[in-house]
């Protein structure tokens, strides 16, 4: 046995016994079970109730933790230091939020621990060999005579989802039971969240602890006796209705529970206010046959001038004021010129610009 299990030894005498004596009782595994869980639920209500308090707590606090993050936002020291100060001034856990939770660990390793060492075979053949109980009780016999089995309901507690079943019918039931474990976590995690979602939203670390602990604890669940399941099962229905209990019957929870349920209302009428406004905004009423949408209403201080149009070419009017520019064109070397020119070599005279025939304004005013 490793140095924990040594330690914790007494716990698991303990936590077998009290099987033992409700197997007694009952004679059924699933039912002393059961009847075991019911127990721990009871002497662990306290704890329960203060952490449902403390969340009420660090919900009241919130906007001071706001002014704190707003003032020292520069120095995180400084804000660890402010925060604590606060904690301690209203006693408040900030991690009191998360207790339920973090109770089942230690709770998980414990009835692992006793599940697998009532059901503990030995040799070749797995003669059953059940630790932490008496030889005298009626569970050690009934646990002897099945060779280490815990059959109930036709299904082995002792077996976990993972081991071999031979078939998937007979696998069918350890699936089902882990299923409504992690529902049923997932079920009692949202009922925190709605009964306090102010809180939930201050304390983040809890809040995400919380949302993705099912899932966690239903990968461990795949790996561990079914046994142990049922203690989780039990465990999770007893805190639900232990939740609204609580909230029922607590005058400051009621009245906080009433107000989570007016704030959790008004958020969806204004969720359902927005969309409607934004669906009025983005939608545009068309007329039968408009193609097109309704023309954007004119700018304050009246219409706008409208600006003249310009024909192709030029400024209106430059046609009819103006004459038109002259076509010009590179004309050959003027040779016809050169031929009488002295000496008697043809003077090859520049390229100059002829206009075409015409377009001459010097021609148009004789013209004219």
């Amino acid at each position: 046995m490793s140095f924990l299990g040594t330690l914790l030894k007494p716990i698991f005498e303990l936590m077998a016994g009290l099987i033992a004596i409700f197997y007694g009782v009952v004679h059924s595994y699933a039912g002393s079970i059961a009847l075991l869980t019911v127990t721990v639920m009871v002497v662990v209500s306290p704890l329960t109730y203060m952490s449902t308090k403390s969340m009420l707590e660090m919900q009241k606090i919130q906007p001071m933790i706001k002014e704190l993050q707003r003032k020292y936002k520069n120095d995180k020291q400084a804000l660890v230091e402010a925060q604590q100060a606060l904690f301690k001034e209203h006693k408040v856990n900030p991690a009191g939020g998360c207790l339920p939770m973090l109770l089942q660990l230690p709770l998980l390793y414990v009835m692992y621990d006793v599940i697998r060492g009532l059901t503990n075979t030995i040799g070749a053949h797995h003669v059953s060999s059940p630790k932490y109980i008496s030889h005298s009780t009626l569970l050690y016999k009934s646990l002897v005579e099945a060779g280490g089995a815990m059959y109930s309901f036709g299904i082995n507690l002792a077996l976990k989802v993972t081991s071999p079943h031979g078939s998937f019918a007979k696998a069918l039931p350890f699936y089902v039971i882990v299923l409504i474990s992690v529902a049923l976590q997932y079920i009692q995690m949202n009922q925190i969240t709605n009964k306090n979602p102010q809180a939930a939203q201050a304390n983040k670390q809890a809040y995400y602890l919380n949302k993705f602990s099912p899932l966690i604890f239903g990968i461990i669940y795949l790996n561990i006796p079914v046994g142990v399941n049922v203690y989780f099962i039990v465990a999770s229905i007893f805190r639900i209705l232990q939740q609204e209990a609580m909230y029922r019957f607590d005058p400051a929870l009621k009245a906080h529970a009433s107000k989570a349920r007016e704030i959790k209302a008004e958020a969806k009428r204004n969720k359902a206010t927005k969309g409607e406004t934004d669906a009025e905004d983005t939608f545009i009423p068309r007329e039968k046959g408009q193609n097109k949408p309704p023309a954007k209403p004119a700018p304050k201080g009246g219409n706008p001038k409208p600006k003249p149009v310009q024909p192709a070419g030029g400024a209106a009017g430059d046609r009819k004021d103006q004459p038109s520019a002259p076509i010009v064109r590179k004309g050959p070397v003027n040779r016809r010129q050169a031929k009488g020119s002295p000496g008697g070599k043809a003077r090859q005279e520049p390229p100059r610009n002829r206009p075409i025939e015409g377009n001459d304004p010097e021609e148009k005013k004789k013209g004219a």
